[in-house]
């Protein structure tokens, strides 16, 4: 998972050129493109993280913040998947209105904000597309995958996504289990376990937190999922780092 955040960042910074950097849930940093050394300390100087963290935090918040510091600097930050702080806070900056600002901080008016923002969700639609979704599948088929993969965090079923394909359910499930192998539930159980895989060896959060944060409503369910897919709970796989039994079997 972060590892493609690593990759929209790039193409993030080659298109815009403005600094980006992408924090984990406990606040150490994912990876960062065109950030300086000066860059760095405006944005722990001016307790940026911090700020934008209880921002989004807020009962009202909106899905971006921009934090204003001295001399007409600004720093945008939002969630890389709205509200869900294990995808990772993405912050961009430091942007100015100011056209040649003397610190040289990159013009970058606060009304293009949301555009930015688009412009990253973009990219990491693209990425995840080529991704996740294998050639040789069908159109429906395809689109169904790419469904699952961006929505899998929420409770969505089988009727979700008929309803958005707006193709006939019994047709669907033949196809998707002839090209895919798995039915529709089995094949977004296993994505949610896939997923949950990086939060296990990244995170220090708890099973529960995690089991949520991928899409299953129980923990008990996940941690029974998890073991038949892996042979071991998400405990031991966490302490194993990541380890998996080899005979184990999809």
């Amino acid at each position: 998972m972060f590892n493609t955040i690593v990759k929209i960042m790039e193409r993030f910074f080659i298109i815009t050129n403005l600094p980006i950097i992408a924090f984990k849930s406990d606040g150490s940093i994912i990876s960062s493109s065109g950030y300086t050394d000066k860059y760095m300390e405006m944005l722990d100087e001016n307790n940026i993280y911090e700020r934008v963290l209880k921002e989004l935090q807020e009962e009202d918040a909106k899905n971006r913040v921009t934090m204003p510091c001295s001399y007409k600097i600004f720093f945008t930050a939002f969630y890389v998947e709205s509200n869900d702080v294990y995808r990772g806070l993405v912050i961009m900056g430091p942007h100015t209105c100011c056209k040649n600002h003397p610190l040289g901080i990159p013009y970058k008016p606060r009304c293009l904000m949301n555009n930015l923002i688009s412009l990253f969700k973009i990219i990491e639609k693209d990425i995840n597309y080529g991704r996740f979704i294998k050639p040789g599948y069908s159109f429906h088929v395809k689109r169904a995958l790419d469904y699952i993969d961006s929505r899998y965090s929420d409770p969505i079923t089988l009727e979700d996504v008929i309803d958005y394909l707006n193709i006939n359910k019994s047709y669907f499930c033949t196809l998707f289990k002839k090209e895919t192998g798995k039915t529709f539930t089995e094949y977004l159980n296993l994505t949610r376990i896939e997923k949950s895989k990086d939060l296990l060896l990244e995170e220090t959060s708890s099973i529960l937190d995690i089991a949520l944060a991928v899409g299953f409503s129980n923990q008990n369910y996940f941690s029974i999922l998890f073991k038949r897919y892996t042979g071991l709970t998400p405990m031991q796989f966490r302490k194993n780092g990541g380890l998996e039994k080899v005979d184990v079997k999809y």
